[in-house]
Protein backbone atom coordinates (compact mmCIF):
# COMPACT_ATOMS: atom_id res chain seq x y z
CA UNK A 1 0.00 0.00 0.00
CA UNK A 2 1.27 3.60 -0.53
CA UNK A 3 1.64 5.66 2.10
CA UNK A 4 -1.15 8.25 3.36
CA UNK A 5 -0.29 11.52 2.13
CA UNK A 6 -1.28 14.68 4.43
CA UNK A 7 -2.87 17.18 1.73
CA UNK A 8 -2.35 20.09 4.34
CA UNK A 9 1.58 19.15 4.73
CA UNK A 10 1.69 19.20 0.98
CA UNK A 11 0.23 22.69 0.62
CA UNK A 12 2.12 23.90 3.53
CA UNK A 13 5.56 22.56 1.96
CA UNK A 14 4.48 23.90 -1.43
CA UNK A 15 3.31 27.45 -0.18
CA UNK A 16 5.69 27.90 1.94
CA UNK A 17 8.58 26.91 -0.37
CA UNK A 18 7.10 29.42 -3.38
CA UNK A 19 6.63 31.97 -0.79
CA UNK A 20 10.09 31.64 0.21
CA UNK A 21 11.44 31.69 -3.26
CA UNK A 22 9.92 34.84 -3.72
CA UNK A 23 11.52 36.04 -0.44
CA UNK A 24 14.96 35.30 -1.10
CA UNK A 25 15.45 36.29 -4.71
CA UNK A 26 13.06 39.63 -4.78
CA UNK A 27 10.64 40.22 -8.16
CA UNK A 28 10.98 36.86 -9.63
CA UNK A 29 8.37 35.12 -13.14
CA UNK A 30 6.35 32.25 -12.26
CA UNK A 31 8.55 30.14 -14.74
CA UNK A 32 11.68 30.85 -12.38
CA UNK A 33 9.32 30.06 -9.25
CA UNK A 34 8.85 26.62 -10.68
CA UNK A 35 11.92 25.69 -11.71
CA UNK A 36 13.82 26.84 -8.53
CA UNK A 37 11.07 24.63 -6.23
CA UNK A 38 10.97 22.17 -8.92
CA UNK A 39 6.98 22.50 -9.00
CA UNK A 40 4.92 22.31 -12.01
CA UNK A 41 4.09 25.55 -13.38
CA UNK A 42 -0.22 25.20 -12.70
CA UNK A 43 0.35 24.55 -9.33
CA UNK A 44 2.93 27.46 -9.03
CA UNK A 45 -0.12 29.16 -10.87
CA UNK A 46 -2.51 28.13 -8.14
CA UNK A 47 -0.43 28.42 -5.40
CA UNK A 48 0.60 32.21 -6.17
CA UNK A 49 -3.15 33.28 -6.81
CA UNK A 50 -3.93 31.63 -3.43
CA UNK A 51 -0.84 34.55 -2.10
CA UNK A 52 -2.36 36.77 -4.02
CA UNK A 53 -5.67 36.25 -2.48
CA UNK A 54 -4.09 36.84 0.78
CA UNK A 55 -2.22 39.60 -0.15
CA UNK A 56 0.84 38.17 1.00
CA UNK A 57 2.36 38.84 -2.34
CA UNK A 58 1.54 41.03 -5.40
CA UNK A 59 2.50 41.21 -8.99
CA UNK A 60 4.84 44.52 -9.99
CA UNK A 61 5.36 45.78 -13.86
CA UNK A 62 7.83 44.39 -16.02
CA UNK A 63 8.14 46.72 -19.02
CA UNK A 64 10.93 44.68 -20.75
CA UNK A 65 10.50 41.27 -19.82
CA UNK A 66 8.33 38.53 -21.34
CA UNK A 67 8.11 34.97 -20.61
CA UNK A 68 8.57 31.55 -22.25
CA UNK A 69 5.54 31.89 -24.46
CA UNK A 70 5.81 35.64 -25.43
CA UNK A 71 3.45 37.05 -23.38
CA UNK A 72 4.48 40.02 -20.77
CA UNK A 73 6.07 38.57 -18.25
CA UNK A 74 4.75 39.87 -14.30
CA UNK A 75 6.88 39.16 -11.88
CA UNK A 76 5.81 38.33 -8.24
CA UNK A 77 7.11 40.00 -5.23
CA UNK A 78 6.65 40.16 -1.33
CA UNK A 79 3.53 42.64 -0.27
CA UNK A 80 6.21 44.08 2.08
CA UNK A 81 2.76 45.62 3.66
CA UNK A 82 0.62 42.43 4.86
CA UNK A 83 2.43 41.11 7.70
CA UNK A 84 5.14 42.81 9.79
CA UNK A 85 7.72 41.21 11.89
CA UNK A 86 8.44 42.41 15.56
CA UNK A 87 12.29 41.52 16.89
CA UNK A 88 13.88 42.45 20.01
CA UNK A 89 17.19 41.77 21.29
CA UNK A 90 17.92 40.88 24.69
CA UNK A 91 21.44 42.19 25.98
CA UNK A 92 23.03 41.74 29.34
CA UNK A 93 22.68 45.82 29.37
CA UNK A 94 20.30 46.63 26.74
CA UNK A 95 16.77 45.69 24.83
CA UNK A 96 16.67 46.18 21.35
CA UNK A 97 13.25 45.86 19.63
CA UNK A 98 12.27 46.75 16.04
CA UNK A 99 9.67 46.11 13.54
CA UNK A 100 10.42 45.16 10.22
CA UNK A 101 8.76 43.93 7.26
CA UNK A 102 8.87 40.84 5.78
CA UNK A 103 11.58 41.48 4.12
CA UNK A 104 13.42 42.72 6.37
CA UNK A 105 13.26 47.10 6.16
CA UNK A 106 13.75 48.05 9.42
CA UNK A 107 10.32 50.74 10.20
CA UNK A 108 10.74 51.62 13.54
CA UNK A 109 13.61 50.58 16.22
CA UNK A 110 14.01 51.60 19.78
CA UNK A 111 16.71 50.79 22.70
CA UNK A 112 16.83 50.89 26.26
CA UNK A 113 18.91 49.75 29.00
CA UNK A 114 18.31 46.71 31.47
CA UNK A 115 19.08 47.14 35.21
CA UNK A 116 22.64 46.37 35.96
CA UNK A 117 22.24 42.90 37.84
CA UNK A 118 23.87 42.08 40.80
CA UNK A 119 24.05 39.72 43.95
CA UNK A 120 20.36 41.22 44.51
CA UNK A 121 19.41 42.02 40.96
CA UNK A 122 15.50 41.76 39.87
CA UNK A 123 13.80 38.47 39.96
CA UNK A 124 12.98 36.44 36.64
CA UNK A 125 9.16 38.04 37.07
CA UNK A 126 10.44 41.79 37.39
CA UNK A 127 12.76 41.04 33.94
CA UNK A 128 9.62 39.51 32.05
CA UNK A 129 7.51 42.46 33.00
CA UNK A 130 10.01 45.10 31.98
CA UNK A 131 10.39 43.00 28.44
CA UNK A 132 6.57 42.38 27.98
CA UNK A 133 6.16 46.36 29.01
CA UNK A 134 8.92 47.12 26.22
CA UNK A 135 7.32 45.54 23.75
CA UNK A 136 3.97 46.28 24.59
CA UNK A 137 4.82 50.31 24.77
CA UNK A 138 6.71 50.29 21.52
CA UNK A 139 4.06 48.89 19.56
CA UNK A 140 1.33 51.53 21.05
CA UNK A 141 4.28 53.82 20.04
CA UNK A 142 4.35 52.74 16.45
CA UNK A 143 0.95 51.78 16.22
CA UNK A 144 0.49 53.65 13.12
CA UNK A 145 2.81 51.44 11.13
CA UNK A 146 1.66 48.53 12.69
CA UNK A 147 -0.59 46.18 10.51
CA UNK A 148 -0.19 42.60 11.12
CA UNK A 149 2.55 41.04 13.20
CA UNK A 150 3.23 37.67 12.05
CA UNK A 151 5.37 36.83 15.01
CA UNK A 152 7.49 37.83 17.98
CA UNK A 153 11.38 36.94 17.48
CA UNK A 154 13.42 37.11 20.85
CA UNK A 155 17.25 36.22 21.07
CA UNK A 156 18.58 36.13 24.60
CA UNK A 157 22.20 35.13 26.42
CA UNK A 158 22.29 32.10 27.62
CA UNK A 159 20.64 28.61 27.13
CA UNK A 160 17.04 28.24 25.37
CA UNK A 161 14.77 24.98 24.99
CA UNK A 162 14.08 26.35 21.68
CA UNK A 163 10.93 23.85 21.44
CA UNK A 164 8.53 24.76 24.58
CA UNK A 165 10.44 28.57 23.98
CA UNK A 166 11.81 28.30 27.70
CA UNK A 167 14.98 30.21 29.07
CA UNK A 168 16.87 27.46 31.07
CA UNK A 169 19.97 30.07 31.63
CA UNK A 170 21.25 33.20 31.24
CA UNK A 171 24.49 34.60 32.58
CA UNK A 172 23.71 37.79 34.12
CA UNK A 173 20.86 36.96 35.79
CA UNK A 174 19.40 33.78 37.78
CA UNK A 175 15.98 31.98 35.89
CA UNK A 176 14.16 28.80 36.84
CA UNK A 177 12.34 27.67 33.29
CA UNK A 178 11.32 30.99 32.48
CA UNK A 179 9.05 30.38 30.09
CA UNK A 180 9.27 33.95 27.96
CA UNK A 181 7.61 33.14 24.77
CA UNK A 182 4.61 32.12 26.44
CA UNK A 183 4.28 35.04 28.18
CA UNK A 184 4.74 37.30 25.68
CA UNK A 185 2.48 35.35 23.09
CA UNK A 186 -0.30 35.54 25.72
CA UNK A 187 0.10 39.33 26.11
CA UNK A 188 0.36 40.19 21.87
CA UNK A 189 -1.59 37.65 20.96
CA UNK A 190 1.22 36.35 18.04
CA UNK A 191 3.27 33.72 17.97
CA UNK A 192 6.98 34.22 19.50
CA UNK A 193 10.13 32.31 19.02
CA UNK A 194 13.40 32.22 21.35
CA UNK A 195 16.30 31.46 20.66
CA UNK A 196 20.02 31.69 22.01
CA UNK A 197 21.77 35.52 20.45
CA UNK A 198 24.27 33.95 18.63
CA UNK A 199 22.37 30.76 16.99
CA UNK A 200 19.80 33.48 15.81
CA UNK A 201 22.73 35.73 13.97
CA UNK A 202 24.11 32.99 12.51
CA UNK A 203 20.80 32.35 10.88
CA UNK A 204 20.20 35.43 10.16
CA UNK A 205 24.06 35.48 8.13
CA UNK A 206 23.27 32.52 6.59
CA UNK A 207 19.84 34.01 5.64
CA UNK A 208 21.03 37.13 3.52
CA UNK A 209 25.16 38.04 5.92
CA UNK A 210 27.96 37.33 5.14
CA UNK A 211 26.98 33.50 5.65
CA UNK A 212 24.40 33.47 2.66
CA UNK A 213 26.69 31.45 -0.18
CA UNK A 214 28.03 28.79 1.89
CA UNK A 215 26.51 25.34 3.37
CA UNK A 216 28.57 24.63 6.14
CA UNK A 217 30.17 27.72 8.63
CA UNK A 218 30.63 28.74 11.81
CA UNK A 219 30.28 32.26 13.35
CA UNK A 220 32.41 32.94 15.80
CA UNK A 221 30.82 36.01 18.14
CA UNK A 222 33.52 37.93 21.03
CA UNK A 223 31.85 40.24 22.92
CA UNK A 224 31.13 39.72 26.64
CA UNK A 225 31.94 35.93 26.18
CA UNK A 226 32.51 33.98 23.26
CA UNK A 227 30.16 31.75 21.23
CA UNK A 228 29.81 30.08 18.44
CA UNK A 229 26.29 29.48 15.55
CA UNK A 230 27.38 26.63 13.31
CA UNK A 231 25.50 25.99 9.65
CA UNK A 232 25.79 22.61 8.44
CA UNK A 233 24.48 21.39 4.92
CA UNK A 234 22.15 24.89 4.57
CA UNK A 235 20.72 24.38 8.18
CA UNK A 236 21.36 26.05 11.23
CA UNK A 237 22.36 23.29 13.94
CA UNK A 238 21.06 23.06 17.01
CA UNK A 239 21.83 19.73 18.79
CA UNK A 240 19.32 17.99 20.71
CA UNK A 241 19.87 20.72 23.63
CA UNK A 242 20.26 24.15 24.32
CA UNK A 243 24.23 23.89 25.18
CA UNK A 244 25.32 24.10 21.13
CA UNK A 245 28.20 26.45 19.85
CA UNK A 246 29.73 26.80 23.96
CA UNK A 247 33.19 28.00 22.16
CA UNK A 248 33.94 29.95 24.64
CA UNK A 249 33.91 27.18 27.37
CA UNK A 250 36.93 25.46 25.82
CA UNK A 251 39.91 25.22 28.13
CA UNK A 252 42.40 26.82 26.80
CA UNK A 253 44.65 27.69 30.49
CA UNK A 254 43.72 24.47 32.94
CA UNK A 255 45.81 27.35 36.03
CA UNK A 256 44.26 30.22 34.37
CA UNK A 257 40.90 32.52 36.48
CA UNK A 258 38.21 30.87 36.52
CA UNK A 259 35.21 31.38 34.50
CA UNK A 260 31.38 32.40 34.88
CA UNK A 261 30.44 28.76 34.54
CA UNK A 262 32.87 27.46 37.67
CA UNK A 263 35.45 26.23 35.59
CA UNK A 264 38.91 27.19 34.99
CA UNK A 265 41.35 28.62 31.91
CA UNK A 266 37.99 29.03 29.40
CA UNK A 267 38.70 30.68 25.95
CA UNK A 268 36.36 33.53 27.53
CA UNK A 269 38.49 34.42 30.15
CA UNK A 270 41.48 35.18 27.81
CA UNK A 271 39.49 36.59 24.11
CA UNK A 272 36.42 38.02 25.55
CA UNK A 273 35.95 42.02 25.36
CA UNK A 274 36.61 42.25 29.19
CA UNK A 275 39.21 39.82 29.37
CA UNK A 276 41.05 42.12 26.48
CA UNK A 277 40.50 44.77 28.68
CA UNK A 278 41.38 43.50 32.16
CA UNK A 279 44.33 42.27 30.54
CA UNK A 280 45.80 46.21 29.27
CA UNK A 281 44.74 47.09 32.34
CA UNK A 282 47.92 44.82 33.78
CA UNK A 283 50.30 45.67 32.00
CA UNK A 284 49.95 49.19 30.88
CA UNK A 285 51.34 50.46 34.15
CA UNK A 286 54.81 48.58 32.82
CA UNK A 287 54.48 49.59 28.83
CA UNK A 288 55.75 52.38 27.88
CA UNK A 289 55.50 54.40 25.08
CA UNK A 290 51.41 53.47 24.38
CA UNK A 291 48.58 56.13 23.52
CA UNK A 292 46.39 54.08 26.15
CA UNK A 293 48.17 55.56 28.62
CA UNK A 294 46.71 58.74 27.74
CA UNK A 295 43.21 57.46 28.09
CA UNK A 296 42.00 56.87 31.65
CA UNK A 297 42.88 53.42 32.38
CA UNK A 298 39.40 52.26 33.99
CA UNK A 299 38.02 53.51 31.15
CA UNK A 300 39.63 51.97 28.62
CA UNK A 301 37.97 49.25 26.02
CA UNK A 302 38.08 47.08 23.52
CA UNK A 303 37.41 50.60 20.90
CA UNK A 304 39.83 52.27 22.44
CA UNK A 305 42.39 49.25 22.33
CA UNK A 306 41.72 48.60 18.70
CA UNK A 307 41.96 51.90 17.12
CA UNK A 308 45.25 52.08 18.86
CA UNK A 309 46.34 48.91 17.34
CA UNK A 310 45.15 50.21 13.72
CA UNK A 311 47.41 53.06 14.28
CA UNK A 312 50.33 51.07 15.29
CA UNK A 313 50.54 51.01 19.08
CA UNK A 314 52.58 48.13 20.17
CA UNK A 315 50.79 47.58 23.07
CA UNK A 316 47.65 47.24 21.70
CA UNK A 317 49.11 45.12 18.38
CA UNK A 318 50.38 42.45 21.34
CA UNK A 319 47.03 42.12 23.09
CA UNK A 320 45.36 42.14 20.24
CA UNK A 321 47.47 39.35 18.92
CA UNK A 322 47.56 37.48 22.06
CA UNK A 323 43.93 36.74 22.28
CA UNK A 324 44.28 36.19 18.65
CA UNK A 325 46.33 33.03 18.84
CA UNK A 326 44.52 32.03 21.64
CA UNK A 327 41.01 32.00 19.21
CA UNK A 328 42.72 30.85 16.81
CA UNK A 329 44.03 27.55 18.34
CA UNK A 330 40.40 26.90 19.34
CA UNK A 331 38.76 27.20 15.83
CA UNK A 332 41.55 24.73 14.92
CA UNK A 333 39.89 22.69 16.85
CA UNK A 334 36.94 23.56 15.70
CA UNK A 335 38.11 22.98 12.25
CA UNK A 336 39.55 19.57 12.65
CA UNK A 337 35.86 18.53 13.86
CA UNK A 338 33.82 20.43 11.81
CA UNK A 339 35.42 21.26 8.80
CA UNK A 340 33.44 24.74 7.65
CA UNK A 341 33.94 26.03 4.62
CA UNK A 342 34.33 29.72 6.41
CA UNK A 343 34.51 31.50 9.86
CA UNK A 344 32.90 34.54 10.22
CA UNK A 345 33.87 36.36 13.29
CA UNK A 346 31.12 38.89 14.99
CA UNK A 347 32.54 41.52 17.91
CA UNK A 348 34.50 44.53 18.38
CA UNK A 349 37.61 42.65 17.48
CA UNK A 350 36.66 43.00 14.01
CA UNK A 351 37.28 46.72 14.41
CA UNK A 352 40.79 45.36 14.24
CA UNK A 353 40.60 42.84 11.29
CA UNK A 354 43.97 43.38 9.44
CA UNK A 355 45.83 42.47 12.51
CA UNK A 356 43.78 39.74 13.91
CA UNK A 357 42.63 37.66 10.78
CA UNK A 358 46.52 36.36 9.95
CA UNK A 359 47.13 35.49 13.41
CA UNK A 360 43.68 33.18 13.23
CA UNK A 361 44.83 32.05 9.70
CA UNK A 362 48.49 30.93 10.49
CA UNK A 363 47.02 28.93 13.53
CA UNK A 364 44.62 27.16 11.04
CA UNK A 365 47.13 26.52 8.70
CA UNK A 366 49.67 25.14 11.89
CA UNK A 367 47.61 23.50 13.82
CA UNK A 368 44.30 22.26 12.25
CA UNK A 369 44.75 19.29 9.25
CA UNK A 370 45.39 20.14 6.00
CA UNK A 371 43.19 17.52 3.74
CA UNK A 372 44.41 17.90 0.24
CA UNK A 373 42.27 19.18 -2.36
CA UNK A 374 39.86 21.18 0.17
CA UNK A 375 40.64 25.05 -0.02
CA UNK A 376 41.50 26.53 2.86
CA UNK A 377 38.69 27.23 5.71
CA UNK A 378 38.28 31.02 4.90
CA UNK A 379 38.36 33.88 7.93
CA UNK A 380 36.11 36.69 7.35
CA UNK A 381 33.72 39.12 9.15
CA UNK A 382 30.41 38.95 10.11
CA UNK A 383 28.00 41.66 8.40
CA UNK A 384 25.17 41.97 10.32
CA UNK A 385 26.68 42.91 14.11
CA UNK A 386 25.23 46.23 14.44
CA UNK A 387 21.71 45.52 13.72
CA UNK A 388 21.13 43.02 16.43
CA UNK A 389 17.52 43.29 16.05
CA UNK A 390 18.11 41.13 13.09
CA UNK A 391 18.55 37.97 15.29
CA UNK A 392 14.98 38.25 16.28
CA UNK A 393 13.53 39.20 12.97
CA UNK A 394 15.52 35.63 11.77
CA UNK A 395 13.73 33.75 13.56
CA UNK A 396 10.03 34.08 12.69
CA UNK A 397 11.35 34.67 9.09
CA UNK A 398 12.45 30.90 9.33
CA UNK A 399 9.08 30.09 11.18
CA UNK A 400 7.04 31.43 8.34
CA UNK A 401 9.01 29.86 5.37
CA UNK A 402 10.54 26.46 6.89
CA UNK A 403 7.88 25.82 10.09
CA UNK A 404 4.50 25.93 9.08
CA UNK A 405 3.78 30.15 10.36
CA UNK A 406 2.75 31.11 6.55
CA UNK A 407 -0.05 28.54 6.29
CA UNK A 408 -1.60 29.28 9.90
CA UNK A 409 -1.43 33.07 9.10
CA UNK A 410 -3.60 31.89 5.28
CA UNK A 411 -5.75 29.66 7.72
CA UNK A 412 -6.56 32.47 9.85
CA UNK A 413 -7.35 34.99 7.61
CA UNK A 414 -10.29 32.41 5.65
CA UNK A 415 -11.86 32.12 9.22
CA UNK A 416 -11.86 35.49 9.95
Amino acid sequence: MSPIVNLDVVKDRNISAVYKTILTHGAIPRTEIARICQIAPGSVTRITRQLMDNGLIEEVVNISGSDDRGRKAMPLAINKNRIQILAARIGRTHLHIGLQTVSGEILAKHSEPLPIVKDNGPSQEQFSKQVISALTAFIQKHKKLVTKIAGVGLAVPGLVDVQEGVITFMPHLKVNNLPLAELISDVLDAPCHINNFIAAMTLAEKQFGALKDYQNSLLVSIHNGVGAGLVMDGKLYEGSSAAVGELGHIQMEPLGQQCDCGNFGCLETVVSNSAIEKRCRQILPTASGSSLAELPTGQITITDICTAANHGDALAIRLLKEAAAKLGSALAMAVNLLRPQVIALSGELCQAADIVHPVIEQCLKQQAVNVPGIPPVKVINAKLYDRPWLAGYSLIRKAITDQGLLWQIMKEAQSN
